[in-house]
């Protein structure tokens, strides 16, 4: 893939050269190069549609001017460019963003299986509520939060990215309904959601529990698990959803303790009124257990990252 004309450098906008492709996502990302320095980006490239700037791309530009350390930085974004691909020209639009060397904690936990110590992993869930609290005191909601969309940044750091599906307070409609087995369940039954930040709270809890267990999921939608349907578990009979959970994570009863249990479950209520808020989160038991610094967290994740 290749741009056809250069970038104009003079209106404060990057030069870059198209590197590689990093994702395949249905929305590309590729890794691009400063002209000018050693700097790196990530390139996420949006085909027009039907002849017109696609609205996944004019969703995400709403997102340019946060700027929050555990949210990816988006540099710059052109609207209409062309572009050749296999001898083919086309035009796109394109996001120029930061870039994550590490991945994305989809990964990390399952690709790489790293080991997400009970301080770890409550470090990186302080990250994210960090993030998420940024976002929704702007009137955002990211409505996709999922290990994919959470990346690793060069000092090992927690990025949420991907905000073209995301809510903005006053939109007259949702762009995405989230993905399946992270999505809160009024976005699999209802034709709106009527608490937009309450579906990102839900998501945080799967994450929550996804790296807490190395890559297990709480309950898969209509999928069920030895006859038992675990997301109606989940909601009905706590007991045997933690018990179950220990057996297939072959883990012993204390491994889910009473305090990740309580926030876990007040995260995921089904009715998202009753759903914990940022700062009920903040004020748990279990968020208010040790983390790393800063300084830890990076010798931590140096050694992780380099051993697999």
């Amino acid at each position: 893939m290749s741009l056809t004309t250069p970038i104009n450098a003079t209106s404060n906008q990057q030069e870059f050269t198209v590197v590689k492709r990093l994702s395949k996502a249905r929305f590309p990302v590729y890794l691009a190069k400063s002209t000018t320095s050693e700097k790196s980006f990530a390139l996420k490239v949006y085909p027009f549609e039907e002849g017109k700037v696609s609205k996944f791309f004019l969703n995400e530009c709403h997102f340019i001017d946060l700027n929050h350390p555990n949210i990816i930085t988006i540099y710059q974004t052109q609207k209409e460019k062309n572009s050749v691909s296999k001898g083919k020209q086309s035009k796109i639009s394109y996001i120029l963003m930061e870039y994550a060397p590490y991945g994305d904690f989809y990964d990390l936990i399952i690709t790489k299986r790293i080991q997400f110590d009970e301080k770890l992993v409550r470090t990186y869930f302080h990250q994210l509520i960090q993030g998420l609290e940024y976002l929704h005191n702007r009137g955002f909601a990211h409505m996709d939060i999922k290990p994919d969309n959470i990346l690793l940044s060069e000092d090992f750091e927690l990025k949420i990215t991907d905000f073209d599906l995301s809510y903005y307070e006053g939109d007259d409609f949702l762009t995405g309904r989230g993905t399946p087995c992270y999505r809160a369940p009024e976005l699999v039954v209802e034709s709106n959601c009527p608490f937009p930040q309450k579906a990102d709270i839900y998501a945080a809890g799967i994450f929550l529990f996804v790296l807490k267990t190395g890559g297990k999921l709480p309950h898969s939608e209509n999928i069920l698990y030895q006859d038992v349907n675990l997301s109606t578990l989940m909601y009905e009979d706590s007991q045997k959803f933690w018990k179950m959970h220990c057996e297939i994570n072959d883990k012993p009863s204390s491994f889910f303790d009473d305090d990740f249990k309580a926030l876990f479950s007040i995260m995921t209520k089904f009715n998202p009124q009753e759903r914990a808020s940022i700062a009920e989160i903040k004020k748990s038991k279990w968020y208010n257990g040790p983390i790393y610094s800063k300084e830890e967290l990076k010798s931590i994740m140096k050694k992780k990252i380099h051993m697999t």
